[in-house]
């Protein structure tokens, strides 16, 4: 999502008011005090916890500037976002101004690929507050030639208003995501009822057929460090999946690794993460990453072992494996 620059008219504000202003690390606390504090009347996602933020920001470059947009009514604050500028040049002779919405611009940085993007913001009068927000930057930052937001819901912009005609808003590669409403299930089989006649047999036929291989075992992970232990025992087979594509594994990347290392060892009054693998006599075959707020899962990313044998689909089974398990948590997790 690009909105290029053109000529801002003036913007009635209304009761909320937004502030942008340069962030420098000595501030990190404040941020993170405002932040949780946020979180706690806010309906977000696991990329915009504090947990994932927190090691985001600590990321980016010393020669980045980085810039913090706040709206607030009174004394609360009701909105937060974190712009990263990068200056490119066009056609070896347009330079572009770009800020990026909890992105870097940088691709060794920006591979840990945040999703569901977006304003931190307050629950009541959210599309006022998202509003506002936009429209001060478009009014007073319109030496940006471009505000750059991955990935978000289509929907969350679909209703921003552009001042005239002579703003631009472009939606660029666009994907589908999906999402199951898990307590409207009570066991394994009623979700495999929803499911194509294709997918339960694909389903059925790689447990038979696994099973003639020996003892195969689904286990979850809480902890961290055993959460740790399950991607270095497993992320080669990631590694080499995507070793020789346009997007090798972040497992090759430093600063993704790193990353998610912070991560699994932080902590967070909601947001954690949730992993799970599949052994066959008692050795790893699959590693499932995912995460979890409030009562969410997302998947993030499975290693997966190469199999000799092309009925057995590992990914499918690690999939309906966990919404099996989720499912049997007592409406612990709803989607």
């Amino acid at each position: 999502m690009n909105l290029k620059k053109h000529q801002i008219p003036i913007i009635n504000l209304g009761r909320v008011q937004v502030s942008v202003k340069q962030f420098f690390m000595n501030d990190f606390k404040t941020l993170e005090q405002q932040w949780l504090q946020l979180e706690q009347s806010a309906t977000t996602s696991f990329f915009l916890s504090w947990k994932w933020i927190r090691y985001w920001l600590k990321s980016i470059d010393d020669d980045q500037k980085i810039h913090l947009v706040t709206a607030q009514k009174d004394k609360d604050i009701l909105g937060l976002g974190i712009f990263v500028e990068q200056c490119i040049v066009r056609h070896n002779f347009i330079p572009s101004k770009q800020w990026y919405l909890h992105r870097t611009g940088r691709d060794n940085k920006d591979q840990i690929w945040i999703e569901n993007n977006g304003f931190l913001m307050s629950e009541l009068n959210k599309d006022e507050i998202h509003n506002a927000m936009w429209q001060h930057l478009l009014k007073h930052k319109n030496n940006v030639d471009e505000f750059i937001v991955y990935v978000v819901k289509k929907p969350l912009f679909d209703n921003l208003k552009i001042p005239n005609k002579k703003h631009n808003k472009f939606n660029q590669q666009i994907e589908f995501g999906y999402k199951i409403q898990l307590a409207e299930f009570s066991c394994l089989n009623d979700y495999l009822s929803q499911v194509s006649k294709n997918t339960r047999q694909q389903f059925n036929r790689s447990i038979k057929h696994l099973e003639k291989q020996g003892d195969i075992k689904f286990t979850i992970i809480n902890k961290h460090q055993e959460q740790i232990k399950a991607l270095d025992n497993t992320k080669h087979w990631h590694i080499n999946k995507w070793h020789e594509t346009s997007t090798p594994s972040g497992f090759e990347n430093t600063e993704f690794s790193q990353f998610h290392n912070n991560l699994l060892k932080s902590t967070h009054p909601t947001a954690s993460t949730l992993m799970a693998t599949l052994t066959l006599n008692n050795q790893p075959i699959s590693c499932l990453y995912c995460f979890t707020d409030e009562k969410k899962v997302y998947f993030y990313l499975s290693c997966i072992k190469p199999m000799t044998d092309n009925k057995i689909k590992l990914g499918l089974i690690m999939h309906i494996s966990m919404i099996e398990w989720l499912i049997l948590q007592s409406n612990q997790y709803n989607e």
